[in-house]
């Protein structure tokens, strides 16, 4: 059936009990948790674990292979031994086992001195230095928990994975099968830093290749005047078990863009059991398509300082009793310009966004978007829902959409930067207002977001929906949009409820079902991107269990 004509999303919103009785059905056959490794192609020989040219020495530097790991101390790799040359990471039975950081070309606090790489990037770029490439099916553990991967500006990382065999980021302890599903912290993280732009410097700066801000982790610097470079690609990725304070103050995510610019890859990624964020963005304008944020105690993305990236496909679930916000925007943090340029402004098409409610985790509440601080963003085709754990976990709901700081509402009166299309709130506390701030015209962010009064007409086809837990309303079946909404439109209405059109719109590389046709939130069961590569959505001995799921082993 054509989704475009799905019109009625009848007072849709997110309800919580897909299908009869509120049974939720995963098919556990449509995911994995990890998928085999058993190739081998490396140095050759009996030991085919990676190698490089020493270019001081003209040695040969090779991990040490044990029958089954490849392991890494530092006089292969690590914080004060980084990688000048390019390396190619194989594909073997067992794990890469890192002893220290594996930082990738080395850190300037000038401009960055083209070099003549000793490989190009598969990815049709000419990086400036060096290129770490890893191959599909590859996975990379970290021994110490302070150690995390550092991709230098001007260098990269190719790490293209596939949907039978993804890339796998984690601890020495995952690996051997003694990391509980949730533990975080186990190591720091990636950290990319790129030649983008960020609004922490500005024209003058950049234009003198002035421009190094200083990133999160041990001192490395990041920042330029290129928001289209190239870092490389992320294709089918796990990211498990980070978050580690690397430095005083600083924990790191899963993963960190510093001023990645538009002509680095991502696709096909997951964050699972981060300390701090999934994913942040500080500047540039990477985009990111098909992202799975699963068990992250903080933000599950986190954009600032003028990051204009497109994320489209965002599948965010929160811990049973962790999570903070699915997103968490800004244009500079607390002591920054808040109207600095270029302004944070990002688009996100095709969210769902499933909170658990939890109140005072480690990171605070489980709660939906927050936009603050004078960010904008343009929120298209997502669904926003506490239904679940309202109803299976009897917790009450916290807000689900929220604006702080003055700056924000006035970047959204207009509409140009900040809007919402197609786009559901099933929430007990659906909006929350900044007491101390306020839109010109008077309006609530509730009225705002579903232009209630006639102010915010760029606002189409939204809904908002408090009866969340209503079992008369359907909108998602576990992770899936329910097919009767994707299929049938939803139609059908609450007892004293009107009934509200939620078309999808047309978003480019947005969630589609099975026929090609525009969804509402981040995944269909019939047309399923998250089969196959990730990890903890289906029951499983080692990882499995969404807790608003009971066939996965989750809380009833």
């Amino acid at each position: 059936m054509n989704l475009t004509k799905l019109a009625s999303v009848a007072a849709v919103a997110i309800a919580l009990s897909a299908c009869e009785g509120g049974d939720v059905n995963i098919d556990a056959s449509n995911n994995s948790v990890n998928t085999d490794n058993s190739v081998s192609t490396g140095g050759g020989g009996s030991n085919p674990c990676a190698q490089y040219v020493d270019p001081a020495t003209q040695n040969t530097v090779q991990g040490a292979f044990d029958g089954t790991n490849c392991n890494y101390d530092s006089t292969f790799v690590g914080e004060a031994n980084p990688l000048t040359v390019s390396v190619t990471i194989p594909r073997i039975a067992g794990a890469h086992i890192f002893e220290d950081s594996l930082f990738v070309g080395t850190n300037t606090d000038a401009a960055p001195t083209p070099q003549a790489p000793d490989t190009p990037s598969i990815d049709g770029t000419v990086p400036e230095g060096v290129v770490l490439t890893i191959r599909a099916g590859a996975r990379l553990a970290w021994t110490q928990s302070s150690d995390y991967v550092l991709v230098n500006r001007g260098s990269q990382i190719i790490a293209e994975g596939s949907p039978t065999a993804p890339i796998i980021f984690t601890s020495l302890n995952d690996i051997t099968g003694t990391v509980d599903p949730e533990a975080v912290a186990q190591w720091g993280g990636i950290v990319i830093n790129g030649n983008g732009i960020t609004n922490k410097c500005d024209d003058a700066q950049r234009a003198a290749d002035a421009c190094h801000v200083l990133s999160e982790g041990k001192p490395s610097n990041f920042g330029g005047n290129n928001n289209a470079e190239s870092s490389g690609i992320l294709r089918y990725v796990q990211v498990k078990h980070t978050g580690f304070e690397v430095a005083d103050g600083d924990e790191l995510n899963g993963v960190t863009f510093n001023a990645v610019g538009s002509g680095t890859v991502v696709e096909n990624i997951q964050a699972y059991s981060t300390s701090d964020d999934g994913l942040e963005f500080f500047g540039g304008a990477v985009n990111v398509t098909n992202f799975v944020g699963l068990y992250v105690n903080d933000d599950s993305l986190d954009y600032a300082d003028g990051y204009v990236g497109t994320i489209t496909n965002a599948l965010i679930i929160h811990g049973l009793n962790s999570g903070n916000r699915c997103i968490e925007g800004d244009n500079q943090g607390s002591s920054g310009d808040f109207n600095a340029l270029p302004r944070t402004s990002p688009v996100v098409n095709n969210m769902t966004c499933l909170p658990s409610a939890a109140d005072a985790t480690v990171r605070g509440d489980s709660e939906g978007p927050l936009y603050r601080r004078g960010v904008a963003t343009i929120l298209t085709n997502s669904i926003i829902a506490d239904s679940w754990a309202r109803a299976n976990l009897a917790r009450a709901g916290n807000e689900c959409f929220e604006f702080n700081n003055q700056a924000t509402y006035d970047v959204a009166e207009t509409g140009t930067l900040t809007n919402v299309t197609s786009t559901i709130i099933a929430c007990e506390e659906a909006t929350k207002d900044d007491s101390t701030a306020s839109f010109a015209s008077g309006d609530t962010l509730g009225e705002w977001f579903t232009d209630a009064n006639g102010n915010s007409t760029f606002n189409t086809g939204t809904a908002v929906i408090t009866d969340s837990t209503n079992p008369d309303i359907v909108a998602l079946n576990g992770i899936y949009t329910a097919p009767i909404c994707s299929d049938t439109g939803c139609d059908f209405v609450a007892p004293g409820m009107v009934t509200v059109n939620v078309v999808p719109a047309a978003a480019t590389g947005g969630a589609t079902n099975a026929n090609g046709d525009p969804i509402v939130g981040a995944v269909s069961a019939d047309n399923d991107w998250t089969a196959g590569w990730t990890f903890g959505l289906v029951d499983t001995a080692n990882g499995g269990r969404l807790w608003f799921n009971p066939s996965t082993g989750g809380t009833p």
